[in-house]
């Protein structure tokens, strides 16, 4: 048997490459775990270089959930941060779904590969040493999965950085059959 977890391609979206210049200068300046092998990620807001982005995240967001077939009958917070790895950066296996932080009790998570170098550095692992590479890890690509999938990024083995912008969406409400006849009668579909 094979191991492959549920997940889907979504788009490949590219966004202009000054803007990508741009957050990736920034990153590099607001790194918290110099001379260490993490990824640099911040969770200040006021300290987000990313939040550029955050009207097209919006736009993908709501995509996505349009592609699942969700977005009329559901109502859904959402959240998104930044990763830029450099030469032997990683992040360990780990999944966002219930761990107790509201950033990261989520339904689905995405993955959009900004800008990468040839080397596949993100897998999905069940924890017992399977694992699964995604073929979509070209620069622009972006994939979906179920929170609770465990995934890690391998340390980077070339001198080019790796970004990535990572989000979570945690449904609030769903419609059952009943409210949402009452909002969207069948006449009007």
């Amino acid at each position: 048997m094979v191991f492959k977890p549920p997940y889907w391609f979504h788009k490949n979206i590219k966004f202009a490459e000054k803007d990508i210049a741009y957050l990736k200068s920034e990153l590099s300046q607001l790194s918290p775990y110099e001379g260490q092998n993490k990824t640099s990620f911040i969770f200040r807001q006021e300290e987000r270089p990313e939040m550029l982005f955050a009207q097209r995240y919006s736009e993908i967001v709501e995509d996505i959930t349009k592609t699942c077939g969700i977005f009329h009958l559901s109502t859904f917070g959402w959240s998104f941060w930044s990763q830029l790895y450099g030469k032997g950066h990683y992040h360990q296996p780990h999944n966002h779904a219930s761990v107790g932080s509201e950033d990261f009790d989520a339904d689905i998570s995405f993955v959009h590969f900004l800008d990468i170098p040839e080397q596949k550095c993100f897998r999905f692992t069940d924890m017992l040493g399977n694992v699964f590479y995604p073929e979509e890890q070209s620069s622009g690509d972006i994939i979906c999965f179920p929170s609770w999938v465990w995934h890690e990024a391998l340390p980077m083995e070339t001198d080019q950085q790796r970004l990535v912008v990572s989000g979570n969406l945690k449904f609030t409400h769903f419609d059952n059959l009943k409210q949402f006849r009452k909002t969207h009668p069948l006449d009007t579909i």
